[in-house]
């Protein structure tokens, strides 16, 4: 049983490419390369689709230890996370701090 190669999308593009320098048809081309015609095309629509549908990138976040103590200070409220800190006077408002949290934590 023969066992399939994993490309990355850089491959298929060289591939894609060296297709349509070659001027074989997709069908003559993948023969000769031995790929599949059904994921040739499959990954040359995936691959289109990926690079014309949407700019925005998926960002993977890291997930950190967050520890919570409580340190008397001059009516001041630290918090710190590694290596930044943020003072605010105790009476902020919690929303206020509850939404800064929030969005740093995003």
């Amino acid at each position: 049983m023969q066992q399939h190669q994993r490309r990355e999308v850089q491959d298929w593009l060289n591939l894609f490419e060296q297709q349509k320098q070659s001027g074989l048809t997709a069908v003559a081309f993948c023969r000769q390369q031995q790929i599949n015609v059904q994921t040739y095309y499959t990954r040359r629509r995936d691959i289109r689709l990926q690079r014309t549908s949407s700019k925005f990138v998926q960002v993977k976040r890291e997930v950190t230890k967050v520890e919570s103590y409580t340190e008397e200070t001059d009516s001041e409220l630290l918090l710190q996370l590694g290596n930044a800190q943020l003072t605010v006077p105790t009476n902020t408002n919690p929303h206020w701090v509850a939404t800064v949290m929030k969005a740093l934590a995003e």
